[in-house]
């Protein structure tokens, strides 16, 4: 059975995660982090379960949570949230859907 919400840890992870944006405390943390993003997915594939009941989805894709900072003047190495888009499907129907969880 896939969870339908996201687990109060998760959110704790994320919040942390804010506080503590650094490599060390990351690596330290990387367990929470597996389960943090799995219940993530767990949710993503729920919200798709979902969509498809009213329109045709294409693919899923679950961005990463490393950001780029080589131009950035803001310097944090990882997103603070879990962020998700769904393509809908074929030429014919255009655009999508994004969510973010922070």
């Amino acid at each position: 059975m896939t969870n339908t919400y996201i687990t109060p840890t998760t959110f704790e992870f994320l919040q942390d995660l804010s506080i503590n944006n650094n490599r060390d405390w990351f690596a330290e943390t990387k367990p929470t982090f597996k389960q943090a993003q799995d219940n993530a997915k767990e949710l993503y594939a729920t919200i798709r379960g979902n969509l498809e009941k009213h329109d045709e989805i294409d693919k899923f894709k679950l961005f990463r949570i490393y950001r780029d900072v080589r131009f950035s003047k803001d310097k944090t190495p990882y997103q603070p949230h879990f962020a998700g888009s769904f393509s809908r499907l074929g030429k014919h129907l255009r655009g999508g859907y994004y969510l973010r969880i922070r």
